[in-house]
């Protein structure tokens, strides 16, 4: 009875929270990523010093709802299926097909390169062994388009810039986590018995085309029997919700399959199908309930993750200043370079449209990090198999990443969009535009003569 009431309550909390976070927030027109970021920090900083002062405590109330006793992949399983789902379910799918060709560059090649290269700058810079690095540089491949997709869609920016920023969010994320998983397994102390050997790439691919295929069954299966319930949309968003939930761990555990690709995959045959066999009221209905599910645990994954970011970058030290500004540094120069080298090529074969230089730039410094990358942070803090600096080193650097990335790119990605030409003020600041003319007429009209002829 007392473990179901502390459940309730760490969860009402939990809530509680997320809505104070939104609607602060929207007040000062912050992205929901930067205010949950904040509080979790917040909290985290708090469990520090209550950890201090007031030991008894926090090991009764604090600790469990911080750190909750779930293993490691168990973040990934609860809280990744549903964001997914909903993501695909929003899509534009022909519009995805007819601009494949890059976002497959940008969930594949971008992530590989990001990798890479914040493998290799922090390598170079921090001692640490190569293997390590590059798994840090996997940890923070994986970008979250809520951001800049807010952003672009309140400021008129160009309909494909979002259709190429939402489908690589739907993709590299299965490429991050199944690179993430591979060095893992070459770091383990005990490798697990579902690590199999061969060749990285050829286990990627069947590993991406198995899930993918499972996905797309599983959500045409979905849309059938749907219509074969008589009480939609109830039945359909029940239905919905089961379907995620079941289809990441099977593909993971028993069809030892990429569960992102799975989960992905269902959403898009799911949204295809019924774009054609519902009613267009009955769609708005079912992708409104579903961004609202979708919302709620991005915004809980956020939250718990980044309070566990002040105990993690509180074992970092000023030597891992330099490491980190290189690592900023590469994650954005390899996705323009990515843009830059490989896109002309495909527009020059006919693959796709070519892309303006300010649109690869936006893109680039676009890639902000967020609850993934947070999360695959815990998993590694967790993991018994990884040697403690092993751990210490790849969450602590993954988790100050998140902040600085957030910090420079994040905040600043509006006034670059704007810079670059491609977003127009927000509907606020082309408010305050004429009260500011006003306010200007006005101190000329009653300034002093002499200031005025001036």
């Amino acid at each position: 009875m007392q473990t179901a009431i502390e459940f309730t309550i760490r969860t009402g909390v939990l809530l509680l929270i997320i809505a104070l976070c939104h609607a602060a927030a929207q007040r000062l027109r912050l992205s929901d990523s930067f205010g949950l970021t904040s509080a979790g920090v917040l909290l985290g900083a708090s469990y520090l010093g209550l950890l201090h002062f007031a030991p008894g405590f926090t090991a009764s109330s604090v600790i469990p709802f911080l750190t909750p006793s779930l293993p490691p992949e168990a973040w990934l399983w609860i809280f990744l299926p549903p964001i997914l789902f909903e993501a695909a379910l929003q899509v534009d799918t022909r519009g995805l097909l007819a601009d494949l060709a890059p976002i497959l560059l940008l969930a594949i090649g971008a992530v590989v390169a990001a990798a890479a290269g914040v493998g290799l700058a922090t390598w170079i810079s921090s001692g640490e062994s190569l293997i390590v690095c590059l798994l840090l540089g996997a940890i923070v491949s994986t970008t979250d388009p809520s951001t800049v997709i807010g952003l672009f869609r309140n400021s008129g920016a160009p309909e494909r810039l979002i259709r190429l920023i939402e489908g690589e969010s739907l993709l590299n994320d299965a490429a991050a986590i199944a690179i993430s998983t591979l060095l893992t397994g070459a770091l383990a102390l005990t490798p697990s018995a579902a690590h199999t050997p061969g060749h990285p790439l050829a286990a990627f691919l069947v590993s991406l085309v198995g899930g993918c295929t499972f996905g797309a069954l599983a959500g045409a299966l979905f849309v059938t029997a749907s219509s074969a319930l008589r009480s939609l949309p109830f039945s359909e968003y029940a239905l919905s919700l089961a379907l995620p939930t079941l289809l990441y761990p099977t593909a993971e555990s028993w069809l030892h399959v990429s569960g992102v690709a799975a989960v992905v995959c269902a959403g898009l045959a799911a949204n295809r199908f019924m774009r054609t066999r519902r009613p267009a009221a009955s769609q708005a209905l079912f992708r409104q309930l579903w961004a609202y599910q979708a919302g709620i645990a991005s915004s809980a994954v956020f939250l718990l993750a980044s309070a566990r970011v002040p105990g993690l970058v509180d074992k970092l030290n000023m030597h891992d200043t330099l490491p980190l500004g290189l690592a900023l540094v590469a994650a954005i120069l390899s996705r323009f370079g990515i843009l830059t080298i490989f896109l002309p090529l495909l527009s020059r074969l006919g693959i796709c449209e070519p892309l303006p230089r300010a649109h690869q730039w936006l893109i680039a410094w676009g890639g902000v990090r967020g609850p993934v990358t947070l999360t695959l942070a815990v998993c590694i803090a967790r993991n018994d198999a990884l040697s403690p600096d092993t751990r210490a080193f790849a969450a602590a650097m993954a988790a100050a990443f998140v902040l600085l990335n957030l910090l420079c790119n994040g905040l600043t990605l509006g006034r670059v969009a704007r810079w670059l030409g491609i977003a127009q003020p927000t509907c606020g600041e082309r408010a305050a535009l004429p009260s500011a003319n006003m306010g200007k007429q006005r101190r000329m009209r009653y300034s002093p003569r002499s200031v005025r002829h001036k």
